[in-house]
């Protein structure tokens, strides 16, 4: 088997086993093997070199904010005031250690960024922005999209277009 898949050398192994993980990330290897129709060492070994080479980049559990309670989600588009290089990798790095900002995506067009953030409340995410606002982040202008409710969220990628070998 290879040693670094990439998108260019997934196999139709490798494609059924990402499809069936992607489906239930609790599978038992065992049954994963059973489904992908695969020895039970030839799937773990996949699997293995799926996980090692950043392919699979991890497993989570996928929680509902309305059982939870009180979570709001906002998509804020982001707007910096200068565009350097240094300018973005200081945002993108306090970005990255801010656990309410759930994603961020650098982004091209009329705004810089576009983030997801979760808070417990509207009241909260205004605290919140405030205190980004004024921490330096060089954020000029931001806008506020409220999620009134999730159409579609944390789907799979599509695996059936990809050209199988």
């Amino acid at each position: 088997m290879k040693s670094t898949p990439d998108a260019a050398h997934l196999d139709a192994w490798d494609i059924r086993i990402l499809s069936e993980i992607q489906s239930d990330g609790r599978i038992s290897k065992s049954e994963l093997a059973k489904r992908v129709h695969l020895s039970a060492s030839a799937c773990s070994e996949r699997l293995r070199v799926l996980q090692a080479t950043g392919v699979i980049e991890g497993f989570y559990a996928r929680l509902s904010p309305a059982l939870i309670g009180g979570i709001v989600s906002i998509m804020v588009e982001v707007v910096l005031d200068r565009h350097r290089l240094e300018d973005q990798r200081h945002f993108e790095a306090a970005v990255k250690e801010i656990p309410e900002i759930l994603d961020c995506w650098a982004i091209g067009g009329r705004i810089d960024y576009l983030m997801r953030v979760s808070s417990p409340s509207m009241a909260a995410y205004q605290e919140f922005m405030e205190g980004l606002l004024q921490a330096g982040l060089g954020i000029d202008q931001y806008y506020s999209l409220v999620v009134t409710k999730p159409v579609k969220a944390n789907s799979p990628i599509p695996l059936s277009s990809l050209k199988r070998r």
